[in-house]
């Protein structure tokens, strides 16, 4: 059975000890309402370092991710106060959403690599890490 999208983010972000909320919803600086999968603001493992709040956004879709996709995610990131970045995961992303993401400086994840991610803690670590 293949594991759901937002069980490993829940995986990763208590492996990596960030401190998050889950369905956050806040008011914009335009006075709508944002919502987001995630809001990560903070770790619990000193060497890590945030920088600020993270908005997650877990699209768990059949298709691709695209361009759209991060236009939305950047236009989030620079009207929400108190959000330093946002972060969106899904499935897999096209090539021009994945550049696009890059230059407007949108953090981007894919299940597959999640699922890496994963192996690699239960291979260095050998505990238990289930979603």
């Amino acid at each position: 059975m293949e594991p759901e999208l937002n069980g490993l983010v829940q995986a990763f972000l208590s492996f990596r000890k960030f401190k998050y909320h889950e369905n956050i919803h806040l008011r914009g600086r335009n006075e709508k309402n944002v919502s987001f999968s995630y809001l990560v603001h903070g770790s619990t493992d000193p060497q890590i370092n945030l920088g600020g709040n993270i908005g997650v956004i877990v699209k768990d879709w059949s298709r691709s991710c695209g361009y759209n996709c991060i236009l939305e995610a950047e236009r989030l990131q620079s009207n929400t106060p108190g959000l330093n970045k946002v972060m969106v995961v899904a499935n897999q992303f096209s090539s021009t959403a994945r550049e696009l993401a890059e230059k407007l400086g949108v953090l981007t994840l894919t299940k597959g690599e999640l699922v890496s991610i994963q192996n690699m803690y239960r291979q260095q670590y050998s505990t238990v890490f289930d979603p």
